[in-house]
């Protein structure tokens, strides 16, 4: 039922024109004048006003205006009396729906309001249309923003996701590009390994349970397409029940089936994943499935150099896998258990203090102290009082009593580092403790016991210094019970790989920049140096060209002059083949002679390996 507002002056025909519009089916409301016309208007809201065209105060005129003013959509027809036409004509250019002329005509009355009528309805149809379609254009522009944001997004991944070198980084790129896209509160990578038959572990997510694996990998291999919780439920997959507390979950795999990376697990608590979304992700990860292949098989193979690293360097540190470094293993496993005094000789930079903490790490003292004493840093009149410790007064100076070393280490390792600087007053009261493990204080008159193990190291040949009177022969074979030779490094030069890897896993921990590598040429030319500073000189040599280096790997460019200015003085000059030679060697003593594994460290093909191999006569001793 429409509502209607009458206004006119006149009482009568108020009453007349409200019974016969009732009777047509209208709400009427009535006003008596133009005042109280707006009033009811604005109160009521009709959809039709009948207005007298003459009104004492505010005329049907301003009425009209003041109507249009509030609400332009409202249908008004004017009453006129006889003369009045040129105010009927000037109310229709005011946007009138139509005018009568008294006395009214009920005819005429009922089709002026039928075509206000149909006015009324024609304009709701043309507001409901331009509602959808500004709700229509608002969707498309939408769908468009949300497509341009997908395909910048895909670009953007496609283009930059192969400079990552870790899957934590490289799904954290991928979550920042997409989270302006659909809502979802945890993501879960589940990506392959290289046998398909498990999981690489991503570091900040969640990874599926031990008791989930099996099922999880047959479920991976057995989908092609994106699916959600309602398509998961009929598999009866039991890991789902992880995942329960969330509204809305979605598997979307990495990749197409053929070379099916694993799957990314999106769930939410709020909203609910369209098709859409699922295939526009599903697009994303299929265009970078190989990189993020290519990333997890890189850190499967780097957490395999990690364990690797651990298993060579098991001993306190000790990196190396060469035949020389191993024999030393295994004599520190048979000489930890026990108590002998041990001595350590080998080149300046070898590694011996490492090699005396692993015969402590792995002795029945490991749970006491390793004391560590530089004879060479000590003056010879300050040396005995470090390592017996004095007695307050016992020398000018002497404020105080003080322990010494050799107490210190009780229950413990004593560790005497360049034991061949130690001067001869010191060396008889240090072979009386190592006969009866006792000693007293410089000034002191009390006898000290102690229960402590003695492991010396020297750069020096003590044979020698024993015939040349600067070391007393009875201390030399009480601490030679067990000598070890560490060799030099340019013995044992297939370990230079391993370590140069090792450094520069250690310096890209910092944080500070990433180094992917070192160049072959600059490998190369390590392998062939002298290393008079041995494995510490190594070290230096590679924290400071990944200092100076501003590539991704390490060039020949970016080492220390010295590097290239002293001469082997035990080799002579190498060849261009001879180096190859020597350097194929090295990579293929790393790598057990596995030839996919060396093609693919030297970026070459097995062919051209192959043939490398048949041009320098190298066979494994297998073969």
């Amino acid at each position: 039922m429409l509502k209607l507002l009458l206004i006119d002056d006149e009482e009568g025909i108020r009453k007349l024109l409200s019974i016969s519009l009732r009777d047509d089916g209208y709400d009427v409301i009535t006003a008596e004048n133009g005042e109280r016309g707006i009033e009811l208007f604005k109160k009521e809201e009709p959809s039709i006003v009948l207005t007298d065209i003459k009104m004492p105060g505010m005329n049907g005129i301003e009425v009209l205006k003041k109507i249009k003013q509030i609400n332009p959509d409202t249908e008004i027809i004017i009453i006129t009396g006889y003369g009045d036409l040129e105010k009927a004509v000037k109310s229709i250019q005011l946007d009138a729906s139509d005018f009568i002329e008294k006395p009214i005509n009920k005819h005429t009355l009922s089709m002026a309001l039928r075509r206000a009528e149909a006015k009324l309805k024609t304009r709701q149809k043309l507001k409901r249309y331009t509602l959808n379609l500004e709700t229509a254009v608002k969707e498309k522009t939408e769908a468009l923003e949300k497509s341009h944001k997908e395909i910048k997004a895909i670009c953007n991944v496609t283009y930059n996701l192969g400079d990552k070198k870790y899957l934590a980084d490289a799904f954290d790129f991928i979550i920042e590009r997409i989270k302006d896209i659909f809502l979802f509160e945890e993501v879960m990578p589940f990506v392959f390994n290289r046998e398909k038959d498990g999981f690489v572990n991503v570091d900040g997510y969640r990874c599926p349970s031990v008791e989930d694996k099996e099922e999880l990998v047959s479920f991976i291999n057995s989908i092609c397409t994106p699916m959600d919780i309602g398509e998961l439920n009929p598999f009866g997959c039991r890991w789902l029940k992880n995942y329960a507390n969330y509204k809305s979950l979605s598997v979307v795999p990495i990749g197409k089936k053929d070379i099916a990376g694993g799957v990314i697990l999106l769930a939410s608590d709020v909203n609910v994943f369209s098709k859409d979304d699922s295939r526009f992700f599903h697009l994303m990860l299929s265009q970078v499935a190989g990189d993020i292949r290519r990333i997890a098989l890189n850190e499967e193979r780097l957490k395999g150099l990690d364990e690797k690293v651990k298993t060579f360097s098991g001993f306190g540190g000790i990196i190396g896998k060469d035949h020389k470094m191993r024999q030393i293993y295994n004599l520190i496993l048979d000489i930890a258990p026990t108590n002998a005094t041990v001595l350590i000789q080998g080149e300046s930079g070898s590694g011996k203090e490492l090699i005396a903490k692993a015969v402590h790490s792995y002795s029945r003292r490991k749970e006491g102290r390793f004391v560590i004493v530089n004879c060479s840093a000590y003056p010879h009149t300050l040396l005995e009082s470090e390592l017996f410790g004095h007695e307050k007064g016992a020398f000018t100076g002497a404020t105080h009593k003080k322990i010494g070393r050799f107490e210190l280490a009780n229950k413990g390792t004593l560790f005497l580092d360049e034991i061949g600087e130690i001067p001869l007053i010191s060396q008889v009261k240090l072979l009386r403790f190592l006969q009866f493990q006792k000693f007293e204080r410089l000034g002191g008159t009390k006898t000290i016991d102690v229960d402590a193990r003695v492991i010396t190291a020297t750069n020096k040949d003590l044979s020698k210094e024993v015939e040349k009177g600067n070391f007393r022969e009875d201390l030399y074979y009480r601490l030679n019970v067990i000598p070890v030779n560490v060799p030099p490094l340019r013995v044992r030069r297939s370990d230079i790989s391993l370590l140069v890897e090792y450094f520069l896993q250690k310096l890209n921990s910092r944080g500070d920049k990433k180094v992917k590598g070192i160049s072959s040429n600059a490998m190369n030319l390590l392998i062939n140096y002298s290393w008079p500073g041995n494995v510490r000189e190594l070290e230096n040599i590679i924290e400071h060209s990944f200092i100076l280096t501003k590539d991704e790997y390490i060039n020949e460019q970016n080492f220390p002059p010295n590097i290239f200015s002293i001469a082997d003085k035990e080799d002579t000059i190498s060849s261009f083949q001879e180096n190859e030679r020597k350097f194929l060697t090295g990579v293929l003593e790393e790598y057990q002679w596995n030839k996919s594994q060396v093609a693919k460290k030297l970026n070459i093909s097995r062919s051209t390996l192959y043939a490398k191999l048949k041009k320098y006569n190298l066979n494994h001793v297998d073969e």
